[in-house]
């Protein structure tokens, strides 16, 4: 039977959210895998993208914290039509890679627009304000970024102008929970401003109007041996797993998910 969600084990973060252990998820560990966190070598990241392969397929992948966000890049690399990503980030991991042989969660973005032919469109939604001086001129004709102002200035609107900018029938769409105001979720950086009905609405409006060919999920807070029972840690764990909980059931009516999450 395949599985609804596949869950990706960098670190400790989802043993701690007991819903993501249901039978209609499968997990896969790369605990042990060096020069995976921030930045990801090109050797490792071959071994993660085999490992993928091997999966059942999912709709949806959780990915750990954003520190991972680059494995949205080998989950893009799976889609053979031409189609676009709708990424709900407060940043737009469009930075240069420091080296040929890394890729990193800062520029996951820029090397899927280099590199992955049927990417045609991205669509960054909720970005900081400073977005502007992120995106390289290569890049300008193939993106629209709606930053977390406009969401606030002109919100009907800026829905209207996010669908009249998908170019494609197929869509991709990644969710790091950085995006969402602190009261929704808590990550390792800075945040924006959504909350989780609006981050869902604009999901679900996709959804409805699109084929979906994926979607994966980021923005745990990162858990170690160091800080695993701090006060901090457990309130960001339970703050991220109500958020992942309600996006699930979110998902669950949309694309007809199996509803046993407990």
């Amino acid at each position: 039977m395949d599985s609804n969600v596949t869950v990706l084990n960098f670190d400790q973060t989802y043993h701690k959210q007991s819903f993501l252990q249901a039978e209609n998820c499968e997990s896969l560990d790369f605990e042990q895998m060096p020069s995976t966190n921030l930045f990801c070598e090109k050797e490792s990241l071959f071994q993660i993208d085999q490992r993928l392969r091997q999966r059942r397929m999912s709709q949806i992948t959780f990915l750990g914290s954003g520190n991972y966000h680059y494995v949205s890049y080998l989950l893009l690399s799976e889609i053979q039509r031409p189609f676009s990503l709708v990424l709900f980030d407060h940043h737009t991991d469009m930075f240069p890679s420091p080296s040929d042989s890394l890729i990193a969660c800062g520029s996951w973005v820029r090397e899927s627009l280099e590199k992955l032919p049927m990417l045609k469109k991205v669509i960054i939604i909720g970005v900081n304000e400073d977005w502007q001086q992120q995106i390289p001129s290569f890049a300008e004709e193939k993106m629209a970024v709606y930053s977390k102002q406009s969401l606030h200035t002109d919100y009907s609107n800026t829905i209207k102008s996010i669908m009249k900018e998908i170019a494609t029938d197929t869509v991709y769409i990644s969710i790091d929970k950085d995006v969402l105001d602190l009261k929704e979720a808590v990550t390792a950086w800075d945040h924006g401003t959504m909350n989780l009905n609006q981050l869902m609405e604009i999901v679900e409006k996709i959804i409805s109007d699109k084929d979906i060919s994926g979607i994966d999920i980021c923005g745990e807070y990162p858990i170690s041996p160091t800080n695993e029972y701090n006060k901090r840690t457990r309130e960001a764990v339970k703050k991220n797993e109500r958020a992942n909980r309600i996006i699930i059931e979110h998902l669950t009516q949309c694309i007809g998910l199996s509803p046993s999450f407990n």
